[in-house]
């Protein structure tokens, strides 16, 4: 595998083993319509097709006091707050660490976000976007390295125009 775990605690780097075994499960058989290139891309980073992706324990204090998780280059920083339960009671990890696997392939906020709620569902993590992410949407003209949402319906559909998934209207 070419992702390197770091400085978990060894509950949360269990977590992290289910999650990823998770991700690699709906990337043999996919819920629904991703683009070729973004499914080789994510399986090569799990795979060790491409370079190392350092996975590490961000805890709960300075980058990590308020978010889940940050990813840049070759690094994903998890969050203490992505291995507790939400309010709903489920942890957020398995949708948060594929989110943040999408942006090391190249996505945008637009192409982390859709597939992310499209491929889990809350009870995996998934969250619906913030009023910060719509403000990035709007701010890249709607659009994802993979995926594009037409703004008054909120369909997201990816550049050979297949369905990915409507986002709830923003709260």
């Amino acid at each position: 595998m070419a992702l390197v775990i770091r400085g978990f605690p060894p509950d949360y780097t269990r977590a992290v083993r289910q999650a990823l075994s998770l991700i690699t499960s709906r990337l043999t058989h996919p819920p629904g319509p991703i683009p070729g290139d973004l499914l080789t891309e994510v399986r090569a980073i799990i795979s060790g097709r491409r370079p190392t992706v350092d996975l590490v324990y961000g805890g709960d204090q300075g980058v990590c006091a308020v978010p889940y998780s940050r990813s840049a280059g070759y690094r994903v920083l998890l969050c203490k707050r992505t291995f507790m339960p939400a309010n709903d009671g489920h942890p957020r990890l398995p949708a948060v660490l594929f989110h943040e696997l999408i942006h090391i392939a190249r996505g945008w906020e637009m192409d982390a976000e859709a597939f992310e709620n499209a491929w889990f569902s809350p009870a995996e993590g998934a969250r619906p976007p913030t009023r910060g992410d719509w403000t990035t949407f709007k701010q890249q003209d709607y659009q994802g390295w993979w995926v594009h949402m037409d703004p008054q319906t909120r369909r997201v559909t990816d550049y050979a125009d297949r369905y990915i998934l409507t986002f709830p209207a923003p709260q």
